[in-house]
């Protein structure tokens, strides 16, 4: 079956599936429990007993991932039919707020809801949204922006960043085919964590029939044009040369490689220089490749600041959204391309269940939501998690068929609370859009903190740029605005005025790139609202204490 085919199938399935959401729900319960019940798991909550939903709810109790670290344990241990039937194939190791790593087993079956449902459901949606225009468009060529590194457990399974599960399990074999991409395979499935964005970029550079590029938060995207933005003479001069500037951080193995691949170039370098990106880097995303279609990367309301560069970089490139997701789960994909904040949730990805945000109650089930909901997920999955406590409020925009269509809203356990104000990171994003359109910039990069060296507690907010007049009493308007809690608060006298400090422009990507150096794996790093590490808090603390000391401020 060839691409096109598979992508149309796997909307069809998908639109299918939607339309008799309920009755599907019912089925991949009852799959679920039935293939399980003879795992200790399933044994201990009766699983060979419980034939409704009404009876999972009644018999099987809510989780959360404290409830699996001995299952998971004993599971990577070596131990068999603990949690699944079927063994894992990987183990997901999440990108949480601790330094504790955990890991979340996925199974075939999880995997297999990926690939048919989201990897071949975003190529029928792209094939569907330039079947007129561009009806070629998925034999063109991908700049991937992030990498599957090729890792494993002790036993030998795989494990890494769950967005890289799927392209790690599809080249377990050494199958898979990277021909659609702009770098060779060795680039996507490194033998280990290293920062190849100087490899990528090249060969990124060199292609001149990009179609596309891909990540899962588009932030990475913006940091590779920023990358090629702030490194243009040296990456033309090096592809003139076909060498590799030695201030590249970069290990001997992959120089030796990259001269290897990219012989010098000189045409294609006269080229790019008349572009003078350098100079002006706007639109440069079709100036560089003008077959450039699309983009494809988490984007939306939650990261307003990097929607704001790809407008500046490419302006009317269609962005497709990705996912709704987390290692947990990959449970919905982007309502077709341009659609953000609208994910469809894939009635055969497991069993989803709806706590009201608003007053708790009952969880519902597929067809007991309204429109303008919001609710917290519960999931039960196809590999061991069962009952599974999101913490994510999600709020429902509309329906495929009786399939919800959902916004994310905001993490539960994700809030400032100096005096039980509890301000969620929606509402921060909306206060400063406020902030930024009262002060009459563009929206900054920023985080926020809480500060009880005095009393009563205030915030402190971190954000790039240089000192605003009166910034500290705009930004608490807003705040006030934007949070029921914190103005009432605040009238009440139980928080300080908030304070804001500043930051030299591009604090936050040389922090992330700092990250990276370590050998963290960047495909799932989320740019923080909330600082809840030292490192990272100590960090900004000690920049913007420079840049205030050079200001003068």
């Amino acid at each position: 079956m060839d691409r096109k085919a598979i992508g149309r199938k796997a909307l069809g399935d998908l639109r299918r599936d939607a339309e008799a959401a309920s009755a599907v729900q019912r089925h991949e319960l009852l799959s679920i429990l039935s293939g399980n019940k003879e795992t200790e798991y399933g044994r201990r909550y009766g699983f060979s007993g419980i034939e409704s939903v009404e009876a999972f709810q009644s018999m099987v109790p809510m989780t959360t991932y404290e409830d699996y670290q001995g299952y998971i344990d004993r599971m990577i241990a070596g131990e068999r039919g603990v949690l699944t039937a079927s063994d894992p194939v990987y183990y997901a190791i999440t990108s949480g707020s601790t330094d504790t790593p955990k890991y979340v087993p996925v199974t075939e079956r999880d995997m297999r809801v990926h690939l048919d449902f989201i990897h071949s459901g975003i190529m029928g949606m792209v094939d569907e949204y330039f079947a007129s225009s561009c009806p070629d468009i998925l034999s063109r060529k991908v700049f991937q922006v992030g990498e599957f590194a090729r890792t494993a457990l002790p036993s030998g399974v795989m494990c890494g960043v769950r967005s890289a599960s799927l392209y790690q399990w599809l080249d377990r074999d050494g199958s898979f085919d990277a021909s659609p991409f702009c770098v060779p395979k060795d680039v996507l499935f490194p033998d280990e964590l290293e920062d190849l964005t100087y490899v990528k970029v090249r060969f990124a550079l060199a292609e001149r029939h990009l179609s596309s590029i891909h990540s899962v938060f588009l932030h990475r995207i913006v940091s590779a044009l920023d990358y090629i933005r702030n490194n243009w003479s040296l990456l033309l001069r090096d592809m003139e040369m076909g060498d590799i500037d030695p201030a590249i951080q970069l290990s001997s193995r992959w120089r030796e490689r990259l001269r290897t691949w990219l012989p010098p170039d000189p045409e294609r370098a006269v080229e790019l220089r008349a572009l003078r990106i350098d100079e002006d880097a706007s639109d440069m995303i079709r100036r560089i490749w003008p077959e450039m279609r699309y983009l494809i990367a988490i984007g939306g309301r939650s990261f307003p600041v990097y929607e704001e560069a790809i407008a500046y970089y490419g302006p009317d490139i269609p962005i497709h959204h990705f996912i709704y997701g987390a290692s947990e789960g990959f449970l919905s994909i982007a309502n077709g391309v341009g659609r953000s904040d609208e994910y469809i949730l894939i009635p055969a990805a497991g069993f989803f269940e709806f706590i009201p945000a608003e007053g708790g109650g009952r969880p519902l089930v597929v067809g007991e939501l309204e429109k303008g909901g919001r609710y917290e997920l519960v999931f039960t999955n196809h590999s061991g998690l069962y009952r599974y406590r999101m913490r994510d409020v999600l709020e429902v925009v509309g329906f495929l068929g009786e399939t919800p269509v959902i916004r994310f809203c905001y993490r539960v356990n994700q809030m400032l609370n100096v005096a039980d104000e509890k301000v969620d990171s929606e509402q921060l994003g909306t206060a400063m859009r406020l902030f930024s359109e009262r002060m009459g910039i563009p929206q900054p990069r920023f985080c926020f903190d809480e500060d009880f060296s005095e009393r009563p507690g205030r915030y402190i907010a971190y954000i790039e740029g240089k000192k605003l007049y009166d910034a500290d009493r705009v930004l608490d308007e807003c705040l006030s605005h934007a949070s029921y809690g914190y103005s009432g608060c605040r009238l009440m006298g139980d928080i300080s005025m908030p304070h804001v400090r500043f930051l030299p422009e591009g604090t936050f990507r040389r922090y992330e790139d700092g990250v990276a150096s370590t050998g963290r794996a960047m495909a799932q790093y989320k740019p923080a609202m909330m600082l809840r590490k030292d490192e990272m808090r100590s960090f900004l603390a000690a920049e913007a204490g420079r840049w205030e000391k050079e200001e003068g401020l």
